[in-house]
């Protein structure tokens, strides 16, 4: 994924990065890993070489899986979707102002688990983002987004790497 990660940190140096990114990507690929590396790199308050450097207030807040401006929107234990009252939680953190480094950063994975209440519950915050507000949905089947929620969002596929590139990352690891 270093080339996804190339292209967004350009985004970044370029002042570019959307309010919302969608990362489409197959089962394993990685899309989740890259959805949380690029959250912990926002909030890193030093970064360092396109990288979080992982000792910082906001770095160590992370690591404790305590971070005030992070929000992670997933399905409860109990249920395989995303239901509206998680998105009501989601609207209050959204509602506030961020805690840390101005920003705040909300992942949603499975996106495509939102029931569609959720999903039209969801569209205010993506329309109007509220400060630096930045949300990442991650979706391993975009077909089931509205197309509203598509449409907000800047799309970034993430396709399996050729199988010679992969062999080799594997032997280098």
């Amino acid at each position: 994924l270093q080339r996804t990660w190339v292209q967004i940190n350009q985004m970044l140096d370029q002042n570019r990065l959307p309010a919302a990114l969608l990362f489409t990507a197959a089962d394993g690929v990685g899309a989740c890993g890259l959805a949380r590396v690029l959250a912990r790199f926002l909030l890193c308050d030093a970064p360092r070489q396109m990288n979080p450097c992982g000792q910082c207030a906001g770095c160590l807040l992370l690591a404790n899986h305590n971070h005030p401006d992070l929000f992670i929107l997933e399905p409860e234990e109990d249920s395989k979707f995303i239901k509206i009252a998680q998105i009501r939680g989601l609207n209050d953190f959204v509602a506030n102002t961020a805690q840390q480094s101005g920003r705040k950063l909300v992942v949603i994975d499975p996106a495509d688990a939102m029931n569609s209440n959720a999903a039209n519950a969801l569209l205010k915050n993506l329309e109007e983002p509220i400060g630096q507000t930045v949300f990442i949905l991650v979706s391993v089947n975009p077909s089931r987004l509205l197309a509203t929620i598509k449409s907000r969002c800047t799309r970034i596929s993430l396709d399996a790497p050729p199988r010679a590139e992969a062999l080799a990352w594997l032997q280098q690891q």
